[in-house]
């Protein structure tokens, strides 16, 4: 899906669950979530839209008219400190409202 693609979906009423997820301190990438499957947003090309800062992924989505995303960021935390969760996913997840200011 691209960012055209979800600007049409969120102007016509549609409501599209949008994660941002943390891959490194500067790269962010952007997902639907569409029956509980992460579909990856990308550009004309198909390739996979990368933004530098959390900030840069909000403001194109608040930019496409959405109003709330989830930013995701996996750790592994537990592997790191010896916790017995090896093979568990260790996630921030944090309720994100997105404005165009």
């Amino acid at each position: 899906m691209t960012l055209e693609e979800l600007r049409s979906l969120i102007a016509a009423g549609d409501q599209v669950e949008l994660e941002v997820h943390g891959l490194d301190p500067m790269l962010y990438v952007v997902y639907r979530v569409e029956q509980g499957r992460l579909a990856v947003l990308c550009d004309a090309r198909g390739a996979t839209l990368k933004y530098r800062s959390r900030y840069a992924a909000q403001r194109a989505l608040a930019d496409c008219g959405a109003s709330r995303a989830t930013f995701v960021h996996r750790s592994a935390y537990g592997e790191m400190v010896g916790l017995d969760t090896v093979g568990a996913a260790t996630e921030l997840r944090e309720p994100l409202l997105l404005s165009r200011d």
